[in-house]
Formats: structure tokens, C-alpha cells, sequence
């Protein structure tokens, strides 16, 4: 079950800490990445894969929106609920049902309550800010938020824990 204390578990820590595969090169996007150990989403291409081996977390930011059985556009910031969280720009969205483009300035974060937990390449560690803060990630773009239900093999997970 997603709770924030399990969520706030991951605030402060690095992928290197996080992924028991040791996929944590400071040069790749960690967002998908983080999301999907928290909540052992194993599919597609996947850390452990990576490495040669079976099994770890999804890598990739499109595979895990393809994944949701709800998706749509968040117009107001929400203050309750979970789910999960998508920001790119505007026409990265498109199609029906709606994907996510594969480009490069796409992200995603775990909401929950009007937070939201996501890996800060930047940072190099999981942070939480709020939809609004989140919105803003890529500046010099007009970006579009976009929700997504948590996918149904989700079994979140707490630091330490991960598979």
C-alpha cells in the first residue's frame, strides 16, 4: 500500500543507494527508474537487464504511462489522491489512447496527497515539491501535466526493500 511515510523513505537518497543492480551511472535519467523500484515495476527494459541479468525496474518513462489504465490532463494541480505523474511538453502528449513521445525532456514522479516524489537528476536524490513546483521542471517550454492511475502490478515498496 502507497503511504507518504513509505514514499519520504526514498527523500534524500541516490540512485546508487537505491538500485540493488548498480545501474546508477550520473550520466543517464533516473526518474522512471526511481518510480518503478518504489513501485516493483518490472517490465520492459529494466536495470537488471541493463546488466545482463533478470529481472529490476522499468528504465523508461513512456513504458510506465503505456502502462496506466487511466491517463489524462491535470488542468487544476491536485491536493489529494495517488497516482502517478508526467510532465513534457504540450505536444509530447498525443494519440488515442494518449502515449508519451520519446524525447528527452520527459519526466515522472509519484503523487500522493498533493506532493509528489521524483528522482532529481540535478539533485542526484529522490526530492518531493509540490504538482505546481513539478510543472515547472523543463523551463523554456510550455509544459503539459498529465496523471496516470498507478499500473496494476504496482506493490510499492520502502527503501531497502527494493528488488
Amino acid at each position: 500500500m502507497l503511504t507518504q511515510d513509505l514514499l519520504n523513505s526514498y527523500v534524500d537518497h541516490s540512485i546508487a543507494e537505491i538500485c540493488p543492480h548498480g545501474y546508477d551511472s550520473s550520466a543517464d535519467n533516473h526518474c522512471a527508474h526511481f518510480v518503478a523500484h518504489a513501485l516493483q515495476l518490472g517490465f520492459g527494459l529494466t536495470c537488471a537487464k541493463m546488466r545482463g541479468r533478470g529481472g529490476g525496474a522499468n528504465l523508461r518513462v513512456q513504458e510506465i504511462f503505456r502502462q496506466c489504465d487511466t491517463r489524462r490532463e491535470i488542468l487544476v494541480c491536485p491536493s489529494t489522491g495517488q497516482g502517478l505523474i508526467f510532465v513534457s511538453g504540450e505536444r509530447s502528449f498525443s494519440g488515442t489512447p494518449t502515449r508519451i513521445a520519446n524525447v528527452p525532456r520527459k519526466h515522472i514522479g509519484v503523487l500522493f496527497n498533493g506532493r509528489v516524489w521524483h528522482y532529481s537528476n540535478r539533485k542526484q536524490r529522490v526530492i518531493t515539491e509540490t504538482p505546481a513546483e513539478f510543472l515547472y521542471h523543463y523551463r523554456h517550454q510550455k509544459n503539459s501535466l498529465w496523471y496516470g492511475s498507478l499500473p496494476s502490478s504496482c506493490k510499492a515498496t520502502s527503501f531497502g526493500t527494493c528488488t
